[in-house]
C-alpha cells in the first residue's frame, strides 16, 4: 500500500522515527527554498548536435592538492575542452555515496560530495560552463538510493515507518523465492530488494510519493541551472519476480513520465542508459544510447568492409534517438579505446571516432579518449576510471601535485594532453576537427540521414540535409586507396571540402571523383548562395 509522507505519523511509530521524519522534512523544505532559476543562455536544442565529454569527476582533475579530483578542477579545464570543441559535460555521479568512489550508490541527492567540493564550486562551473556555451547535464541514480541514505535508514528501523514504503521490504519467509536480490535487513525485521548490492537498495517506483521525491530532485537541480539528466540504469525499474526484474513493461512508461517532467523547463535534455533494448526506451527518453552500435563500428573499421550490422545501425528509424558511444565508464562498453586497437592502431582508432562522432547526431566521449588514455592494467570498471593523463609526470600525469587516489593510465608517459595537443597528426586535433565540423554545420547533428554505402562496400558514404544545407561524408575504411564518386549537385550548389577548402576549392558539377587515401575521411558540404569558412 501506497504511504504518502503526510499519512507517516500513524500509530506504533517510534519517537526515533519520528524525529528522523520531521528532519527529513526540514531538510526537503530548506532546500526548496534554496532553489535559484538559471537561464543557461544555451542554443534552442543544443543539445541535438551536441559533442558530449563524459567526466569522471574524482579521476578528472584534482585542484587542491589531496589526490583526488574534483569540480573546481573541471572548472579550471573549461577552455581547454572549449577549444577542443565540447558543447556539453556529463558528470557522473556527484553526490555523496555509500561507496565514496564511483557515486551509484546516492546517499543525498541535493548535495555534493564533499571530496567535490562544495554547491558553491558547483554552482561555479554552472556558470562558467555557460559562459563558453558548454551544456551540464548530471548523471541521475533512478533505481536504487544509498544504504546510508537518511529515508533507507529510518526505513530498515521498523514496518511502521512512513518510509517503509518507499523500499521494497518482505518477511524473511520470502528470502528463498527471490534468491540473490533480496538482502538481510541488519537493522531490524525482513529483507530488502536490491538488484545491485547490499548498499543500493532499490526504490519502490510504484509508490507516487518516490516518484514525486525524485521529480523534485531533479527540478532542485534543473532550477540550480543544470542542463539535463542522464539516468542509470532504466532497464532495471519495475520487477516481479526473479524472471521479471530486467526491461519490465513498465519501464519506459516511468521514464516518459521523468521526461514530462524534465520538459516543463526549457531546453532540457534527458539520456538513458540500456544495456540492451535502447529502442525500447528511446522515445519515452528523448535519447536511449544505442549499446552494441560500437561492436558494429570497430567490426567494420577492423575488417576493412561495411558490415551488415553497420548498415542495420545507420537504417534504424530511431537512430537520431539512440547516440553512438565507443567506449564509456562500465567495462560491459568495451575496453579503452587504445587497449582495443594498440599503439599500431591509431589509424583505425581515428577511423572508428569519425564514424561514431559523424553518424551521430548527438556524440558522446569519454574522458581522455581524446588523447588516447589506456586502462590502468586492468579491463574493468576500476581499470577504466584512471586519473586523466594531462602530462607525462611520472608520479601524477598532471592530474594532481601529489600521488593521485588511483593507478594511473598505463600509457600516461606517451599519450596525454601535453603531448597529443603539440601533435598536428595526433587525436587531440583529430577530436578538435570532428567536433568543429560538428558545431559548424547543422546538417551533421539534425539532417535527414540518407546512407549511400551497402554491405561489403570498402567505402563508408552517407549525406545528411537540413534546409538548405548538404553535407556528404565519405570514410575509406580499408587501407587502399578509393576513388569516391561524389552525387551532382542541383543547379546554383557547388561542394566545398570542407575540411581543408583551400586544397581543393570549390568542386564544379563535372567533377564527380575524388581520390580518398586509406583509412582516411572527407567531409564535403553544399549550400545555395553559402560559403563555408574553415577554423
Amino acid at each position: 500500500m501506497t504511504r504518502f509522507l503526510s499519512l507517516g505519523f500513524g500509530l506504533g511509530l517510534s519517537f526515533l522515527s519520528i524525529i528522523s521524519h520531521l528532519a527529513i522534512a526540514a531538510t526537503v523544505k530548506a532546500d526548496r527554498a534554496d532553489q535559484h532559476l538559471i537561464d543557461n543562455k544555451l542554443p534552442t536544442d543544443w543539445h541535438k548536435r551536441a559533442a558530449f565529454y563524459e567526466i569522471f569527476v574524482r579521476s578528472y582533475k584534482d585542484s587542491n592538492g589531496d589526490g583526488i579530483g574534483d569540480l573546481n578542477g573541471i572548472t579550471a579545464s573549461l577552455d581547454d575542452l572549449q577549444a577542443l570543441g565540447v558543447t556539453g559535460i556529463w558528470l557522473m555521479p556527484i553526490h555523496p555515496s555509500v561507496d565514496n568512489d564511483h557515486g551509484y550508490a546516492v546517499n543525498d541527492y541535493r548535495a555534493v560530495h564533499g571530496d567535490y567540493g562544495t554547491m558553491a564550486d558547483f554552482d561555479h562551473l554552472v556558470k562558467e560552463s555557460h559562459k563558453r556555451g558548454i551544456g551540464i547535464i548530471l548523471d541521475y541514480v533512478i533505481n536504487h538510493a544509498g544504504s546510508d541514505h537518511a529515508y533507507f535508514q529510518d526505513a530498515a528501523l521498523s514496518p511502521n515507518s512512513p518510509y517503509r514504503d518507499w523500499f521494497i521490504f518482505q518477511p524473511k519467509g520470502d528470502w528463498d523465492e527471490y534468491a540473490w536480490h533480496w538482502r538481510a535487513n541488519p537493522k531490524g525485521e525482513g529483507v530488502y530488494y536490491g538488484v545491485f548490492d547490499t548498499t543500493m537498495p532499490d526504490w519502490n517506483l510504484r509508490n507516487e510519493a518516490v516518484f514525486q521525491f525524485h521529480a523534485d530532485n531533479l527540478r532542485f537541480w534543473m532550477d540550480r541551472g543544470v542542463d539535463g539528466f542522464r539516468f542509470d540504469a532504466v532497464t532495471m525499474l519495475y520487477e516481479d519476480g526473479p524472471k521479471a526484474f530486467f526491461n519490465h513493461k513498465d519501464n519506459p512508461g516511468f521514464v516518459e513520465r521523468l521526461r514530462r517532467v524534465i520538459e516543463e523547463r526549457p531546453n532540457k535534455y534527458m539520456v538513458c542508459e540500456a544495456s540492451e533494448g535502447a529502442e525500447i526506451y528511446a522515445k519515452a527518453c528523448q535519447n536511449a544510447f544505442a549499446f552494441g552500435a560500437q561492436g558494429a563500428i570497430i567490426g567494420s573499421v577492423r575488417s576493412g568492409r561495411v558490415s551488415t550490422s553497420l548498415v542495420g545501425v545507420f537504417n534504424n528509424p530511431l537512430r537520431d534517438q539512440l547516440p553512438l558511444v565507443l567506449q564509456s565508464h562500465d567495462a560491459y562498453v568495451g575496453d579503452r579505446l587504445f587497449n582495443q586497437f594498440g599503439a599500431n592502431g591509431l589509424d583505425n582508432y581515428k577511423i572508428s571516432v569519425a564514424i561514431q562522432i559523424l553518424a551521430s547526431s548527438t556524440s558522446f566521449t569519454y574522458y581522455g579518449e581524446e588523447v588516447g588514455m589506456s586502462n590502468s592494467g586492468r579491463h574493468d570498471d576500476i581499470g577504466l576510471r584512471s586519473p586523466m593523463s594531462f602530462d607525462d609526470n611520472p608520479v601524477n600525469a598532471g592530474f594532481s601535485t601529489n600521488k593521485p587516489y588511483r593507478v594511473l593510465a598505463i600509457n600516461a608517459a606517451q599519450f596525454n594532453l601535453k603531448i597529443q595537443k603539440a601533435d598536428p597528426m595526433g587525436l587531440w586535433g583529430h577530436y578538435q576537427q570532428l567536433f568543429w565540423l560538428k558545431k559548424n554545420h547543422p546538417a551533421l547533428g539534425v539532417g535527414r540521414f540518407i546512407l549511400l554505402s551497402k554491405p561489403d562496400d570498402e567505402l563508408l558514404i552517407f549525406e545528411r540535409i537540413y534546409g538548405n544545407e548538404r553535407v556528404l561524408v565519405g570514410i575509406n575504411l580499408s587501407s587502399n586507396q578509393h576513388i569516391m564518386r561524389i552525387p551532382v549537385l542541383n543547379k546554383g550548389q557547388k561542394w566545398l571540402n570542407l575540411i581543408e577548402p583551400k586544397s581543393l576549392n570549390h568542386i564544379d558539377k563535372s567533377v564527380i571523383e575524388y581520390r580518398l587515401e586509406g583509412k582516411s575521411y572527407i567531409v564535403f558540404g553544399a549550400a545555395k548562395d553559402t560559403l563555408y569558412s574553415n577554423r
